[in-house]
């Protein structure tokens, strides 16, 4: 396959008033084109052209040249026919858009793994759309205007739509003349495309993107490269230190800097100049005394005059002396579907107890125990289970596990096939509030079935998912999707641990004939609040008293009042108190 790179350059607003340009910005030890060049390198020989979607100034191709000496600038339509007409049909074009930035870095392999099954499909490589929430809701109207339903949709699960397109890999034999090829946006030449009946695949990337049209995402990529450079992981780092230096910078014996920091070369750090890191300074860059740039990227050439105080900034701009401090950038910038940062994700690692930790290995031991053990009765149960009615003797559920990922929850099956097509007719007589069903004589049952379900013996092939590391013993109870939407934050709540056979909610519960999903909820939230080795012990244990008499125990016997955080926690605990005294 011959392979020609385009990267798309851009200005976005935060580079208004200023000469840069997004490729042209630096990025850890080098810019950003620099860093995609190297990744278009392992799989292209061809030097990349650079298409600037806004008018570049006579000075721009000098400055791209000065980066990259074999980048070509293609500016104009005509330009970019010229650049086309001598490919051959069987050649490709990788374009290459940075403002959608993958979030775990380009991977030209993740789009060219694909080709080899029909070589005329376009392939793109998108960020799927997300809020901050997880969720978005859609109200459904009647004719008349009056609302119908209110339906959730959650990002991860049945939202289907794409934000942005960060690379696509083009077939020169599309045969698109140049005039026709808009490269202003890949978003935009992914409809167009669409439009003409070109076949394309979309690529979802799993680790989401950052915006770098907005001036977090790209504070945010900065960071990232800079912490690289600085432990002698990225590209032209030279050793694990927490300060990267350029040739000929020039620091004043006052000047204080505080890693990790990359100083590109020619930076000059003035008299009680600050620098605090994750920072940047590009080539050139000047800091007047007594200025602060902290955890900001300084474009190259930039002066910072005395007495300035930028935090969290990209700076593009010359600053004069005696300023305002610089405001921070606008929010929402990151695109939602990444997620906290590595650095935070590690930080709430480490608060986190040993115990969850773990917990998965002891779930194991103790469920091939169990399961050697008490072979010779599930072998037994399986056999009656045959006898009793038609079918297999397992019946396994799609549920959500942790995280949403979505498992075969095993039992012993309890009732007729075809039992799931039986639910919406029954749903009305329904005894339960919230999503999940249940009957006192539900006609779908079986003999057997209803023997299985008063003894809790159907619940023994879930040793099954616990060996699995798909469960645990204690948990919030698996739950298939459609149970788990109407409540967000129970949902992202539960869905953060393991589910498990036996929980807080089945062992606390008391009000099974008035209909209890709203303790449901609050018992879910709980435990996971106040997960530890005590609590599941304690909950294994008050399982056999709790389901021998069909009864519950008090919310305090399992966590005590003390420890209960959350506001109204205590008064679940004082109803959950009285009704065991009762």
């Amino acid at each position: 396959m011959n392979l020609y790179p385009i990267f798309l350059d851009s200005r976005p607003p935060y580079l208004e008033g200023s000469r840069a340009s997004l490729l042209l910005t630096p990025l850890g030890t080098g810019t950003l084109l620099d860093h995609l060049w190297v990744r278009l390198a392992a799989v292209s020989p061809n030097p990349p052209a650079i298409r600037p979607t806004f008018l570049p100034d006579p000075g721009y191709a000098e400055r791209v040249t000065r980066v990259s000496s074999q980048a070509k600038v293609i500016a104009g339509a005509h330009a970019l026919d010229a650049y086309l007409a001598r490919l051959e049909p069987s050649d490709w074009l990788f374009i290459v858009d940075p403002r959608c930035f993958p979030a775990d870095g380009l991977d030209p392999e993740s789009l060219l793994r694909h080709t080899s099954s029909d070589p005329r499909w376009v392939r793109h490589l998108v960020a799927l759309d997300a809020s901050v929430t997880g969720t978005k809701e859609h109200v459904d109207l009647d004719p008349e205007g009056r609302v119908r339903r209110i339906q959730r949709y959650y990002d991860a699960v049945t939202w289907p739509f794409a934000a942005g397109v960060s690379c696509t890999l083009l077939p020169r034999s599309c045969n698109l003349a140049g005039e026709e090829l808009d490269l202003a946006s890949l978003t935009e030449l992914r409809l167009s495309l669409a439009s003409r009946g070109v076949p394309s695949r979309d690529l979802p990337m799993a680790a989401g993107a950052l915006d770098l049209s907005e001036e977090r995402g790209l504070l945010a990529l900065s960071e990232r490269f800079v912490l690289e450079a600085t432990t002698g992981t990225g590209r032209g780092a030279r050793a694990a230190t927490p300060l990267f230096v350029g040739d000929d910078v020039v620091i004043h014996p006052s000047a204080r800097i505080v890693g990790p920091v990359v100083l590109h070369q020619g930076v000059v750090l003035e008299e009680n100049a600050t620098v605090l890191g994750p920072a940047l300074l590009g080539a050139g860059v000047r800091i007047g005394p007594n200025a602060v740039v902290a955890q900001s990227l300084v474009a190259p050439d930039i002066t910072v005059g005395a007495d300035w105080v930028i935090r969290h900034r990209a700076v593009f701009v010359d600053l004069p002396t005696n300023p305002p401090a610089l405001r921070e950038p606008s929010s929402g910038s990151y695109h939602p579907a990444l997620g906290p940062g590595p650095v935070e994700r590690a930080e709430a690692a480490e608060r986190r107890s040993r115990y969850p930790r773990l917990k998965p290995a002891l779930d194991f031991l103790v469920a091939l125990g169990s399961l050697l053990v008490l072979s010779p009765l599930l072998a037994l149960i399986a056999a009656l289970v045959r006898l009793d009615s038609k079918g297999s003797a397992l019946y396994g559920h799609l549920r959500e596990g942790r995280g949403g990922e979505v498992f075969r929850c095993w039992k012993f099956r309890t009732m007729v096939s075809g039992a799931a097509r039986l639910e919406r007719q029954l749903r009305a007589q329904s005894q339960v509030d919230g999503p999940q069903f249940k009957m006192e004589r539900d006609p779908r049952v079986t003999r057997m079935g209803r023997l299985l379900r008063r003894s809790n013996l159907d619940e023994l092939p879930q040793l099954l998912n616990v060996l699995k590391g798909e469960m645990s013993f204690v948990g919030p109870r698996p739950s298939p999707f459609r149970e788990n939407q109407l409540c967000v934050p129970w949902r992202e709540g539960r869905l953060s641990v393991r589910p498990g056979i036996t929980g807080l909610w089945q062992v606390c519960r008391h009000d099974r004939d008035l209909g209890d999903f709203h303790q449901w909820i609050q018992y879910d939230l709980l435990y996971v609040q106040h997960l530890s080795f005590l609590v599941d012990l304690k909950i294994l244990l008050f399982t056999v008293v709790a389901l021998a008499g069909r009864g519950h125990v008090p919310l305090s016997w399992v966590i005590p009042k003390s420890r209960l955080r959350r506001a109204g926690a205590d008064s679940l605990a004082e109803v959950g108190a009285d009704s065991g005294d009762r």
